[in-house]
């Protein structure tokens, strides 16, 4: 049986303008990849833009991309049920190698080039920013832990409204990390426009090598395994990030070697508070 969502689509297509048929036509095509993708790359691949994007979600009743993505991927998912669910071992065997296939991606797609870079930039910065939301909050969250165990001067910010208040007052001299799988959150994008119209050099940490948070940021360290709407915060994305962050703090002892001695003190400090 053919979803209402699809079906609708099919019927609306024909009288839609060219640039809304297009994008049409390809979510018809490639449903389940769009998934996986930010408007900027669906608007790419349907030779559109994203404002045709937008006002094709709109015209089909939904507020906006991820509302319209939410309904196609759970539509997708009832029509893929399977009447046997899969065991508990079979799940983690699923987990084990989805994690395994999503860290030699992330192996393949990080440019050590770049990781060398954002190293120096950390480095040089009086002050490092991390932001993230939701499940990308808890990337956000390890990435300070790991930068404060080098000594250096990391915070990351919970909330949005605080997050977009310090992107507006930053200097130059202090560098903003983005957590965000989709590259797509508006409060995560919002903090990259304004510390970038700040001159702050900032820094995606994303699933999406295409997205507004991309376009945002000066440098972007990629890590494999997209998430749909209904797997948010998955494992082999999450793993996948985490990951980036450990390579991260591994180029940063490699540039400055006395950091390691850091990570010493700093774990003297709490030595005491484990029996």
């Amino acid at each position: 049986m053919q979803s209402a969502l699809i079906a609708n689509i099919r019927s609306s297509a024909p009288n839609m303008t060219p640039a809304l048929t297009r994008v049409a036509d390809h979510v018809l095509a490639h449903s389940q990849a769009v998934l996986y993708q930010s408007i900027t790359e669906l608007a790419e691949e349907a030779n559109s833009s994203e404002a045709s994007v937008m006002r094709f979600c709109r015209e089909l009743g939904f507020s906006g991309f991820q509302n319209f993505k939410l309904v196609l991927a759970q539509e997708l998912a009832t029509q893929g049920r399977s009447d046997a669910p899969p065991t508990a071992a079979d799940a983690v065997q699923s987990l084990i190698e989805t994690a395994k296939i999503a860290l030699d991606e992330t192996e393949r797609l990080l440019d050590r080039a770049i990781l060398q870079i954002v190293a120096a930039d950390l480095l040089a910065a009086t002050h490092i920013e991390i932001f993230g939301v939701a499940a990308s909050a808890i990337t956000a969250q390890y990435l300070e832990y790991k930068l404060t165990r080098l000594g250096l001067r990391a915070r990351a910010v919970a909330d949005s409204h605080l997050a977009t208040m310090i992107a507006a007052t930053s200097e130059p001299d202090v560098v903003h990390i983005l957590v965000s799988s989709s590259g797509s959150t508006i409060d995560t994008v919002r903090v990259a426009e304004l510390a970038h119209s700040r001159g702050v050099k900032t820094i995606a940490l994303t699933n999406r090598s295409k997205s507004p948070l991309v376009a945002k940021s000066d440098h972007v360290l990629l890590a494999s395994w997209p998430e749909t709407p209904l797997t948010g915060g998955a494992f082999p994305s999450k793993i996948s990030q985490l990951l980036i962050v450990d390579a991260l703090v591994a180029a940063i002892t490699d540039a400055k070697p006395e950091h390691l001695e850091t990570i010493k003190d700093t774990a003297s400090s709490v030595s005491d508070r484990n029996f």
